[in-house]
């Protein structure tokens, strides 16, 4: 991953998750998840590294490699967080 968090904040009870386009299977991004379900938003105080600069980007994530669009970006509670397209991504838990 090319670009890390400088805001991360870590937490008690999160763990990572690598998040990969659905079409070329490249990774884009490695998320503190907490709690159990599938992954509907990732927060940007929780991305911890990306392939992109999460901060330049203008309205919606695409693939660095394919250019499909993965998530938008929107507000949740006041915080810049990405609602993630169902189908557009692959989660794997990290150890």
């Amino acid at each position: 991953m090319q670009f890390k968090n400088p805001n991360l904040k870590k937490k008690n009870k999160l763990y990572p998750l690598e998040v990969s386009c659905a079409h070329c299977k490249t990774p884009a991004a490695i998320y503190l998840k907490g709690g159990n379900g599938g992954l509907i938003k990732m927060q940007l105080h929780r991305i911890q590294e990306a392939e992109v600069n999460i901060f330049k980007l203008e309205g919606a994530w695409h693939c660095h490699v394919c250019d499909a669009q993965l998530a938008n970006l929107s507000d949740y509670r006041g915080k810049p967080t990405y609602w993630v397209i169902r189908g557009q991504i692959n989660t794997k838990k990290l150890k």
